[in-house]
Formats: C-alpha cells, sequence, structure tokens
C-alpha cells in the first residue's frame, strides 16, 4: 500500500482489502502491450495469480481463471501521479483520501503521491503514519506521501528529515511555500542527501510566502531589472538557487509543475551539466494559457499561474525532447464557494483560492492534446505517466513484468467523450475543462490484482 508496507506485506493487505482468495486469477486476453524489442504494440495475455503477474505471453490458458476479453483495448502499467492534494486530515470538506482515490482510479491512476499541505501538514514521522494509516483503510489505490521540508511549513525550522524517510515520505516539499532563506535550503538539501530522499521544491510564490517577505526590513528576492517583483514570476529565479545548491549538495531535485520558458532552458543546462535534477508538467500548464484563464474564469486560476502561448510551446517541447521528465495532474480540490469568490480580494470579500483538479481528466488531455496531434508517441506519453514517476519516486509502479504486483491501466485511445464534472469522482468541481470533447480514456483500473474501476464506475472486488 504505502511506502511503510513492503512488497511482501502488499500481498496480504490487498487480499484482505477486496476479499480475494489467494489462488483467486484473473486472465486478461489480447489487450496491445508495448514491446520494447520491437517498437511496436502487440497483443498479448496477462495472467494474475492474486496480487502478481504470473505469465505473460500468448494463448495463454488457465481453467480456474476469470477471463477478460481486451481485445482493441491498450494495457499499460498503472498509471503514476506523482503530485496529488487528498487534503485530509483538516480539510475533507475539499477532499478526502477516499473519494480522492475514487478519482484517481476513475482517471486510470493506480498509485499517487500526496502533497503535505494538509491542516495541519505532514511534518512528522506520527503525521505520516496518520495518513498512511487512513490511506490503508479507505484507499482503493496505493498512496504514498511527501513530508514537509520544515516545520508547520513555515520556512523557518526544518523537520527530522531522515526520521520522516525512516517513517515512509518518499520525498520532502513545502508545497506551494517556497523556502526563501537560502542557508535553510542549502541546508535541507545537505539533510535529503544524507537521508537520501527526493527534494521536491514547488519553485512558485504562495500567498503566505509573499507577505512574509513583504514583512522583513529588506527588499524582497528576485528583484527584476525595473527594480519590481511581479506576483508569482519568481519561479525561474528559485530553480536558478536551488540548481546551485544541488551542484554544491549531490542531492536529488525534483521540480514540481515547470511553467516557464526560462525555466526549461535552466532544467535543460542543468541536466546537460550532470546535476542531479529531474521536472514535470501539468496538462493545464500544457494546453491552457494566460488568455484562456481570462475567459475561465477561477477555475483557471492556479499557481504557478497560466503563462503565455510561448511558455506553454516551451514546456510541450521540454516534455517531448525529455528535459522535463513526467507528467502529473497537480490535482487540487477546493469548494464550490472557495472557487466562486473574485479572481482578486476586493471590498473585504477575500479571493479565490489557487488550484484545479484533474485526476479524472489527465490521461484523457495527454492523449487528446499530446498523443492524438503527434507531439508525443503513445508510449511516450504512458512513461511519462507511469514507469518514469515511479522510478523518480522510487515506488514499486510503474512495470508489467512476470513476478510484478499487478498494477495495470487499460486505455481505449479511440474512446471519444465529453468531461462533465458532475459526474467525477472527486468531492471538488474545480475543473477548467468542464464540457471539453476528448478522445480516449481508461476503461478499466486493475490495483494488486483487483478490479477497482470499470468502464467508469468504481467497483470493489472481482467483476
Amino acid at each position: 500500500m504505502g511506502p511503510s508496507l513492503s512488497l511482501t506485506e502488499f500481498a496480504p493487505w490487498i487480499q484482505a482489502k477486496f476479499n480475494i482468495p489467494p489462488s483467486m486469477k484473473l486472465l486478461l486476453k489480447n489487450g496491445s502491450i508495448f514491446n520494447l524489442e520491437t517498437s511496436k504494440y502487440e497483443n498479448r495475455d496477462i495472467l494474475i495469480d492474486g496480487h502478481k503477474i504470473q505469465d505473460l505471453g500468448n494463448g495463454i490458458v488457465d481453467e480456474e481463471a476469470q477471463v477478460i476479453n481486451l481485445s482493441g483495448f491498450i494495457i499499460a502499467p498503472g498509471l503514476v501521479d506523482a503530485h496529488v492534494h487528498f487534503r485530509e486530515p483538516g480539510l475533507e470538506y475539499k477532499e478526502t483520501i477516499e473519494s480522492g482515490a475514487r478519482a484517481a482510479a476513475a482517471g486510470g491512476f493506480t498509485t499517487v503521491v500526496m502533497e503535505p499541505n494538509t491542516s495541519p501538514p505532514v511534518d512528522d514521522p506520527s503525521s505520516i503514519a496518520k495518513v498512511l494509516e487512513i490511506a490503508r483503510k479507505s484507499s482503493i489505490v496505493n498512496v504514498y506521501s511527501k513530508a514537509a521540508i520544515t516545520k508547520g511549513m513555515m520556512g523557518e525550522r526544518l523537520t527530522d528529515i531522515q526520521a520522516l524517510k525512516n517513517a515512509g515520505a518518499v520525498a520532502i516539499s513545502e508545497d506551494g511555500n517556497p523556502i526563501g532563506d537560502e542557508e535553510l535550503m542549502h541546508e535541507a538539501l545537505k539533510m535529503s542527501k544524507s537521508a537520501n530522499i527526493l527534494v521536491s521544491p514547488h519553485c512558485e510564490e504562495s500567498k503566505f510566502y509573499r507577505e512574509k517577505e513583504q514583512l522583513k526590513p529588506k527588499k524582497p528576492p528576485f528583484l527584476f531589472g525595473d527594480g519590481t517583483q511581479r506576483p508569482y514570476w519568481a519561479e525561474a529565479d528559485f530553480i536558478k538557487r536551488d540548481i546551485a545548491l544541488t551542484k554544491k549538495t549531490g542531492a536529488k531535485l525534483h521540480v514540481s509543475h515547470v511553467s516557464l520558458a526560462k525555466s526549461v532552458d535552466l532544467i535543460a543546462r542543468a541536466k546537460s551539466e550532470g546535476v542531479n535534477i529531474t521536472a514535470e508538467a501539468t496538462p493545464h500548464h500544457l494546453i491552457l494559457t494566460e488568455e484562456d484563464a481570462k475567459n475561465i474564469g477561477t477555475n483557471a486560476k492556479v499557481n504557478p499561474p497560466l503563462r503565455t502561448k510561448e511558455d506553454v510551446n516551451a514546456v510541450r517541447e521540454g516534455l517531448i525532447n525529455g528535459v522535463i521528465d513526467i507528467i502529473a495532474s497537480d490535482h487540487a480540490p477546493h469548494s464550490l464557494e472557495e472557487k466562486e469568490l473574485p479572481w482578486e480580494s476586493s471590498s473585504g470579500r477575500g479571493e479565490a483560492a489557487f488550484g484545479l483538479i484533474g485526476l479524472e481528466t489527465t490521461l484523457a488531455l495527454v492523449l487528446t492534446y499530446m498523443v492524438k496531434p503527434g507531439l508525443l508517441a503513445l508510449p511516450q506519453a504512458i512513461d511519462k505517466l507511469s514507469a518514469i514517476p515511479a522510478k523518480i519516486f522510487g515506488l514499486a509502479a510503474g512495470s508489467i513484468a512476470i513476478g510484478s504486483i499487478a498494477d495495470i491501466t487499460v486505455i481505449d485511445p479511440e474512446k471519444k467523450w465529453k468531461i462533465d464534472v458532475s459526474r467525477f469522482y472527486s468531492k471538488s468541481r474545480n475543473c477548467p475543462f468542464n464540457g471539453w470533447d476528448v478522445q480516449g480514456k481508461a476503461v478499466m483500473t486493475i490495483v494488486g490484482g483487483c478490479v477497482v474501476m470499470k468502464e467508469g464506475k468504481i467497483i470493489s472486488g472481482r467483476l
């Protein structure tokens, strides 16, 4: 389940959760699987015994197995979303681990990595244990968690990074609150190197960060040439700083939701110099521009904000050429009331929250806007949604092989459908793509050998 469980512990947990007899078998017939040796999709059968893949090939027969014919469908390793906000504990009115996991399964994701900005934040071993225990009881997908870099995510005192790693954290992050103090960030990267844990900064400016910096007697960092600091434009400056600190420490750096052309250039240069850096992009930063935000309204208010068309093209190119390694949703649920506020505060009313939801739309948007136009090949897109994020975050996921955990996403690449937030499993509805026509959909999600979603419906147990 979570990182506190080893693979040997995973099987009995899955079997108990879904009431699967240890001998239960499932035979997936005639689905298309990408063959690395031939670089082609070829029909294959997959025999699942309990929670693992027992056999993979052609013409598999097993009288004890339940057979599912997947002719015409793509069989992919279970999709992995390395950037989600499930809000529990403390903000359950937006989303819970249970509802977020159901949204993940509906979107074809078998594994997710949660951000630590709950209330209170995930900043000590007991809080990691708490969220993983909630997930163990309520989630139908594999749930991992990041932990905060500083206590209370206040940017002042480092957490016990080694203890958080030991308790099951797969990365450390301040979510949207960048660490303004360069010495503190340097120390965090040194400690992460010692603990062998990934550092995943969000190189953006939260409202909390901006207000905190304004209270300081000195000018805020990262001033532009004209002596101003434009709101929510410091992304590339933070990335530049963190790359320099990563060079000094030898730590592992993963940059969340890249949105600027300048950021792509910095990451490309760092990779060419051998810096241990990876990066992600979101569907909304690959598709939408700042002009779209004006038309859509507050459901397109996100941090980092939607950028220019030139930035969108640069992020796309970075994803295509491998500078940006993976795609993640940054699923950030908010209530209707929080998104119906004005874009900016006025007359004391407050302002709309930053963030949008994406677990149930990410795959379709990638297939429609990246694969269908030929910008990404289908195997390349699936890798960026499964094997590569699993590798970056050190997860037992992203593979279809004999002996591996049977986490599988079945995709109908031709299915045309309209995004309808009223049908979402997420508790929230803040999606800027509502009403869009898309092509390609996950039609079955299998977690640990158990079918948890079929044709858009969440189910528990065998078919």
